[in-house]
């Protein structure tokens, strides 16, 4: 090779060395998936605080308020038992969202695992797609075992289908509650996170007539219900059961999911501005 050609020829010589590569390394995608939902389950289930709010108090409030009116009917003959099953099992699912993708959010911004993530390889969804395949299990759980309890201590009893199908109406129904959980995860601050979600949980839990029928409520109260995400979940969830067992055919369904489906929106893009807010803020 002249020295004309070692300046023009910008190729190197062939030394049998690999080629650098530009393409950054990732790790596999499921595997990490799998961690991290393993972990964030873990996590809950080592949390007694966390299991006994999730897990115990719609138990418990289904013992205390449940099963003295278990029997009773409603005007079209059907038993109050399952509606006051679904209720508490909305409400459970609320808390859920509350604590998992609210408080425990804003502890890990303090904490620095949401900054660890970002330093890593491994993409921010994996994170919060970790975070919801165990919020999912874990309110399976949740359900089952309130379930159990309704049904060996005050024989409430539901069709296998029926059941299997309300709790994938509970879970899917779930979506705007995971994504209000997050805008207090990411818009209010570490310190008041804890006291917000237990406020959000509890008012709407009463607002939208999971604790007490609407119609016993004050007229302001029922005129908020509609704009509350768990007031449709719990139409949904009551309707569903009434349809099947027999109640005669519930309308107005598809309108509980478009609204559904709005919230879910509105609260994603809300969360997405806090979570990129917080992200410029450690840039």
């Amino acid at each position: 090779m002249t020295r004309s050609q070692t300046l023009t020829d910008p190729t190197p010589p062939a030394l049998g060395l690999p080629l650098p590569t530009t393409a950054p390394r990732r790790a596999a995608r499921l595997p990490a998936l799998a961690s991290l939902a393993l972990a964030e389950l873990r996590r809950m289930l080592r949390n007694p605080a966390f299991t006994v709010g999730t897990v115990g108090f719609p138990v418990m409030f289904f013992a205390l308020f449940g099963l003295s009116a278990v029997n009773e009917t409603t005007a079209q003959g059907l038993k109050v038992g399952p509606l006051i099953l679904v209720n508490f099992g909305a409400y459970s699912l609320l808390s859920l969202a509350m604590f998992s993708f609210g408080s425990a959010v804003a502890a890990e911004r303090t904490g620095g695992w949401l900054r660890l993530l970002r330093a890593s390889p491994m993409p921010t969804g994996l994170y919060f797609a970790g975070k919801l395949i165990a919020a999912l299990a874990f309110s399976a759980l949740s359900l089952s075992v309130l379930y159990a309890f309704a049904h060996f201590a005050g024989g409430v009893t539901l069709p296998l289908g029926l059941a299997l199908l309300l709790l994938g109406k509970l879970l899917l129904g779930m979506w705007p509650l995971v994504c209000l959980g997050l805008c207090i995860g990411f818009l209010v601050s570490p310190t008041a996170a804890q006291i917000t979600a237990n406020i959000v949980a509890v008012i709407m839990s009463f607002a939208s007539g999971l604790f007490t029928p609407l119609d016993t409520m004050p007229d302001f109260v029922q005129g908020l219900a509609p704009f509350l995400p768990a007031y449709h979940l719990g139409a949904i969830a009551r309707g569903t059961v009434a349809e099947g067992l027999g109640a005669g055919q519930v309308s107005g369904e598809p309108g509980h999911w478009l609204a559904l489906a709005a919230f879910a929106l509105a609260f994603g893009a809300l969360a997405a501005w806090g979570f990129r807010r917080d992200e410029a803020r450690e840039a």
